[in-house]
């Protein structure tokens, strides 16, 4: 999935998810209108005290909805979105989960309530009403909230499911009320406020840990590793970290990876992103260092003169000096070295070409290049071809070079970032 692809995804859940929110909001405010009515017309004070809790969750579902409505606007001052004030909404209707809790065990405390008899038939069956259609809606919302990974959703989808559970010790005080057993209601009351409280406080620790960026879930990341594991290329994963930002995930990895050029590196790490969108849909940004894998000891092949001095030239040099080289310690050390005479020194065709495999025979990674020899390409791509790594040098001594050895990266960039996402 291209980048383009994913940000217009991205935007029609975003759309898609906002039309439930403020759908979310009608049916809390008709909610908190038919229970301030029915409160009234049968004497129920619970009622009425719901009616207010209804509009206090108006107010949480107006949080989510704009929590949903602006985290993906990017701005030069926020550049990686406002996905976060989903989960500020979050933590929001977290606050009205345990205000609503707290509101029952007032209620059920008090227990003060003149209820009319003679009405609570009607009471009942508006309460069975509202019951179905608020479970039906939460059940759905929570279904979406899966789907797209929103908090805030998934906040008020709970939500929902508390105001179903206080339609139900309400519906028990009324019956109980009715004959005459008041503490029934109470006790149901202190039972669903606990149930609500654990909700709540279970909403409140998810989007508390994402605001302080806590780290991804270790399944999360498992899946992920065996994502990038499954590259034969891929040598070693160093790190992996990832967090939320609202109902979306931002991955970093730092892996090393056996390839014989820069270009090969860019590719895979464009493969492994793309791997990566394709199983996790709701990941906005993955963010990939590589490097090379730690080399230990490399052959380095010098051109010489008939003097042994450094030879401006690189196929028809009469000789190659051969460095081993440890690379273990904090500088390069010379272990070994030996001279083999070129045998195509005097060709006329292709002689580059033909040195740098017969160098390849030999063990040698790596050749050391005179600049004056950058304009002849041909042999250029033959090292390129047999994984010889070209060291480019001039002006430097025999001397030097064994004093200093160096130790060269198997590919030409030690740490390169690639990043993608919207």
């Amino acid at each position: 999935m291209s980048e383009k692809d994913l940000a217009l995804k991205n935007e029609k859940a975003g759309k898609a998810l906002v039309k439930v929110a403020f759908l979310a909001v009608l049916l809390n405010l008709l909610l908190a209108a038919a229970k301030y009515f029915l409160g009234r017309f049968c004497g129920s004070l619970s009622l009425q005290a719901d009616a207010l809790h209804s509009l206090t969750d108006v107010v949480g579902s107006l949080s989510v909805l704009l929590g949903l409505k602006f985290a993906e606007r990017k701005t030069a001052t926020f550049p990686y979105g406002l996905y976060k004030l989903e989960n500020l909404a979050a933590l929001v209707s977290a606050s009205f989960i345990f205000f609503a809790a707290y509101e029952i065990v007032k209620e059920a405390l008090r227990g003060a309530s003149v209820i009319l008899p003679q009405r609570v038939p009607w009471a009942i069956l508006g309460l069975t009403v509202m019951a179905v259609v608020t479970w039906l809606f939460s059940r759905w919302e929570a279904r979406l909230a899966r789907l797209s990974g929103s908090p805030s959703l998934a906040a008020d989808a709970e939500h929902m499911k508390s105001e179903f559970l206080t339609m139900g010790v309400i519906l028990a005080g009324l019956v109980g009320g009715t004959f005459g057993f008041s503490w029934a209601d109470r006790v149901a009351a202190l039972f669903v406020s606990a149930i609500i409280f654990r909700i709540g406080w279970r909403i409140f620790v998810d989007s508390l840990k994402v605001l302080l960026d806590a780290g991804l879930e270790p399944e999360t990341l498992t899946k992920i590793a065996d994502i990038i594991r499954a590259f034969p290329e891929v040598v070693e994963i160093k790190r992996l970290t990832g967090r939320r930002s609202g109902r979306f995930r931002f991955i970093e990895a730092e892996i090393v990876l056996d390839v014989a050029s820069l270009d090969e590196a860019h590719e895979i790490v464009t493969m492994i992103e793309e791997e990566i969108y394709d199983h996790f849909p709701d990941i906005d940004r993955v963010v990939i260092h590589f490097e090379p894998p730690q080399v230990e000891e490399y052959v380095l092949a010098v051109p010489i003169d008939e003097d042994g001095d450094l030879c401006p030239h690189f196929g028809c040099a009469p000789a190659f000096l051969l460095l081993r080289i440890d690379c273990r310690g904090p500088r390069g050390r010379v272990k070994e070295e030996r001279i083999l005479p070129n045998p195509y020194a005097q060709e006329d065709r292709r002689r580059g070409i033909r040195v740098a495999e017969w160098l390849q025979r030999q063990g040698v990674q790596a050749v050391l290049i005179p600049k004056e020899e950058v304009r002849e390409r041909g042999f250029l791509y033959a090292l390129a071809g047999l994984g010889l790594r070209p060291y480019f040098r001039s002006n430097v001594s025999l001397e030097e070079l064994k004093r200093n050895p160096p130790c060269p990266s198997r590919i030409q960039a030690k740490n390169v970032d690639q990043q993608s996402g919207s």
